[in-house]
């Protein structure tokens, strides 16, 4: 009879860890693990757009002009994030993988004296911005509307 029940405490044992085992599997994974990282997938030789601060949220990926000293200016109402919403006005970060130099500019309706809102110079890789509450550029969120490149 001590034999017996012994079996039957072993193979509830067992088969409580077998479920858990299986649950552990099984369990979906966080929202937060989940999640892509801050700046995530931006390729090289772009710049790329970020809805949200920190390199957040839906991103737009823009390819500036070849090298060679060409310029160019990018309006931001023909540019979509990957969501499909429309980048201008909207672009709260920003990660420079090309050689490029880029500056941003509030220029709504393609006025010839646009307002200069932030810089960034050539050859400087991995170059960021943020406009988050908080940071020290904070009055620049979702006001950008073009980019001007110069590509040495």
């Amino acid at each position: 009879m001590a034999l017996k029940s012994l079996r039957l405490k072993t193979a509830a044992v067992a088969s409580a860890l077998a479920g858990a085992t299986l649950f552990a599997v099984a369990a979906p994974a966080t929202p937060a693990a989940a999640a892509n990282a801050p700046y995530d997938g931006c390729p090289a030789w772009a710049l790329c757009l970020y809805q949200h601060e920190g390199g957040t949220g839906s991103k737009a990926i823009v390819t500036p002009p070849p090298a060679g000293g060409n310029a160019a200016i990018v309006r931001l109402h023909s540019v979509h994030f990957l969501n499909g919403e429309i980048a201008d006005n909207q672009v709260s970060s920003w990660i420079n993988n090309s050689q490029c130099s880029a500056k941003f500019m509030d220029d709504p309706y393609g006025e010839l004296h646009p307002s200069d809102l932030d810089y960034t110079e050539t050859w400087h890789w991995g170059a960021k911005g943020d406009y988050g509450a908080g940071t020290s550029k904070s009055y620049v969120n979702d006001r950008v509307s073009s980019i001007h490149f110069y590509c040495p």
